[in-house]
């Protein structure tokens, strides 16, 4: 059970008030609704009607209709109209200016939707509000057959904006695309969590659970069991033995790339608002979490790319953003950056070329899935100055070189750069590059392939930042990229 939960009464006329769960008889057969919602702009946020220390104890009081946002006047609405007595609203169940409440009850958000009765989702409005209840507005268009005069009836046209033509646009992947509750970081894990979804769109109401989904019009539900498998689903068969530990890190890696395209409005909570999933795999892999990633799978975790168009323009641009902006995560975290994806694991086996020799994040002992703010990989590799052709004049904003080597199309060096890069600028001779680890094809005619970091020299000796990634293609971009390291020696370092 959450620490709080709003107890909206039976009667319409009742007025909700806070509740503590401990003070509710039978906790355990308690069933509550939980609110899924896009906040709004920083603005929306800070004017929220919330709990704050002040007004904690009127709050336990009463919350009357007429102070309350739009979208928890809709969300206790519902809840009443679908038979339940308790509701649970992060705004107003987390006390927003208590560092310590906030922390602890952030950090179990992943049950709090795990073990909700129903998920209410509101995908149709941008802000706290705005009311999620209300549709656009249809006009009646009536219509008569003119072939057979006795056919006739009307149909309800709403405007909406144009998407692309292959979209199924009666169903919920046009709700879906239209939302921004469906673009914001905190919405994702609150959807991976739940068990059972009531979604609001500005088209149609949607339900989904692990057997089916339904949209408002159909006939009846369609089978979903045979989609991919949710993260509760993940786990029974990790502990039964049916997915091996890689494959709980690549199931992680694909929650990533869902996740990491997402906003936030306050990039401090880009961690917070995935820990809920992250704890849920972590106590099940017994693993150490590393700001987003694992230390049991570091080789591997260590190679996402970018694929951003917001990043930072220009190489001098984006040292000086590391070294300015708030901290959210160290620079060898997917977390430190926007629309992260992990390199795609190919058929093979990972042979490590460089020694983790330590990880450390600074994070709070009662939540280490949580915000941080610092950390640390120290490594022992073979390091090499980047070859001075690798960088490519780009005729438009671009974060990748691609070599083509000897004309053989197969044969191919790829980096990935944290920035975008337009033309050669300052700074790039000071680039190095860290051999990581090369995969072995299981098929022997294939190339194996072979990644490195690419790095830029920080302040103090032997310490850098993760700027890039660079991986070989065919087996000419396998030698091309091994030769870099031929006359290296072994060097150990610290990326932060």
């Amino acid at each position: 059970m959450p620490t709080r939960l709003i107890d909206i009464g039976y009667e319409v006329s009742a007025i909700p008030r806070l509740v503590l769960s401990s003070n509710i008889g039978h906790p355990q057969h308690i069933r509550y609704a939980a609110l899924s919602y896009c906040w709004g702009s920083e603005k929306d946020a800070e004017s929220q009607f919330k709990t704050e220390k002040a007004s904690l104890e009127r709050r336990c009081v009463g919350l009357p209709s007429q102070l309350t946002t739009p979208a928890t006047n809709d969300a206790i609405a519902l809840t009443r109209a679908i038979g339940l007595r308790y509701l649970w609203i992060d705004a107003l169940c987390i006390i927003q200016d208590d560092k310590e409440d906030w922390e602890h009850e952030s950090s179990r958000m992943n049950l709090v939707y795990r073990h909700a009765f129903v998920t209410l989702c509101n995908l149709n409005s941008d802000s706290c509000h705005e009311n999620f209840l209300s549709r656009a507005p249809a006009v009646e268009i009536p219509f008569q057959s003119t072939v057979r005069k006795a056919i006739q009836g009307s149909y309800l046209i709403r405007l909406c904006p144009r998407l692309y033509a292959s979209f199924d646009r009666g169903r919920y992947a046009w709700d879906s695309t239209l939302s921004k509750w469906n673009q914001r970081c905190w919405t994702f894990q609150e959807k991976e969590m739940s068990t059972r979804l009531l979604l609001f769109g500005s088209l149609r109401m949607h339900f989904t659970c692990a057997r089916s989904e339904w949209s408002e019009g159909d006939k009846a539900p369609s089978d979903r069991s045979q989609s991919r498998a949710g993260v509760s689903d993940m786990i029974t068969r990790f502990k039964d033995k049916r997915i091996s530990s890689t494959g709980m890190y690549q199931y992680w890696y694909w929650l990533v790339s869902q996740y990491g395209h997402r906003s936030v409005t306050f990039e401090k909570d880009r961690l917070p608002a995935i820990a809920g999933l992250a704890r849920i795999i972590g106590e099940a892999l017994h693993d150490q979490y590393l700001a987003g990633l694992w230390k049991g799978d570091l080789h591997y975790g260590l190679t996402w790319y970018t694929i951003s168009g917001k990043l930072s323009r220009g190489l001098e641009a984006y040292m000086r953003d590391i070294r300015e902006r708030n901290y959210v995560a160290p620079s060898w975290s997917w977390a430190a950056c926007l629309n992260v994806k992990p390199i795609i694991p190919h058929d093979g086996s990972m042979f490590e070329e460089s020694v983790i020799v330590d990880a450390h994040i600074d994070a709070s002992p009662d939540d280490p899935y949580g915000q941080v703010s610092g950390g640390f990989l120290r490594i022992r590799g073979k390091m090499a100055q980047m070859p001075n052709w690798l960088p490519k004049d780009n005729t438009d904003w671009s974060n990748d070189w691609l070599h083509v080597l000897g004309g053989d199309y197969h044969s191919s060096v790829y980096v990935a750069t944290d920035w975008l890069q337009k033309e050669k600028e300052a700074g790039l001779e000071n680039l190095v590059v860290m051999l990581l680890s090369h995969v072995k094809n299981e098929d022997e005619e294939k190339a194996p392939i072979l990644r490195a970091l690419l790095l830029y020299p920080a302040d103090e000796l032997s310490t850098y930042y993760r700027v890039g990634v660079i991986e070989s293609g065919g087996r000419g971009g396998y030698r091309e990229m091994r030769g870099w390291f031929e006359e290296s020696q072994e060097e150990t370092i610290c990326i932060i």
